[in-house]
């Protein structure tokens, strides 16, 4: 019986020896785990972009076209809806395009219907966004040759002026419409 529980110790003495050698007793155990996260995308800044008007159609005292923003530099952001003004004050009010109340009255330039993004739109190196835009388009109203987009980035407001094609003319009240951005 003694020689029984000395062979017992003398086995658990050495579990113990090889545990400890090993370091599985002593060891602390760490769980790592490594998450790949991107860098947040910072919003597009008017250095970056480039806005060319593309004509569209005209009927019944409307006139509808486009602008397409081009990314220039690194990929950034722009927000769903941009600010647009006919002329380059971007503050005056009476020359601010409305958001579209129905985004069937725009389209494309192919002609198919416009969804709306939910968070804007990313734009990698030389891609392109587009906004779709429709105004009066009679003589006697309020004219300018170019639209003035502007969004903010933190609390500093961009503004992109685009030559328009040919005059952008608006008539008492609300006659001037934009889309969100669109890809």
């Amino acid at each position: 019986m003694r020689r029984l529980l000395r062979t017992l110790i003398a086995l658990l003495v050495l579990g113990l020896i090889v545990v400890v050698s090993k370091g599985g007793l002593l060891r602390r155990t760490t769980t790592t785990s490594s998450t790949t996260s991107e860098p947040p995308i910072s919003t597009c800044l008017t250095s970056q972009i480039h806005g060319q008007w593309v004509d569209g159609s005209a009927g019944a005292g409307t006139a509808y076209a486009w602008i397409t923003l081009t990314n220039s530099g690194t990929t950034c952001a722009l927000p769903t809806w941009l600010n647009l003004a006919m002329g380059t004050d971007p503050n005056s009010t009476s020359d601010q395009f409305a958001r579209v109340p129905d985004l069937a009255e725009l389209t494309r330039p192919d002609g198919s219907p416009i969804t709306k993004p939910d968070h804007g739109v990313t734009l990698a190196a030389q891609e392109t966004a587009t906004v779709a835009l429709s105004f009066t388009n009679r003589s006697g109203c309020d004219m300018a040759t170019t639209v003035t987009i502007s969004w903010l980035v933190g609390g500093n407001r961009q503004e992109l002026p685009v030559p328009a094609a040919y005059l952008v003319t608006q008539c008492s009240g609300p006659s001037a419409f934009v889309s969100p951005v669109f890809l």
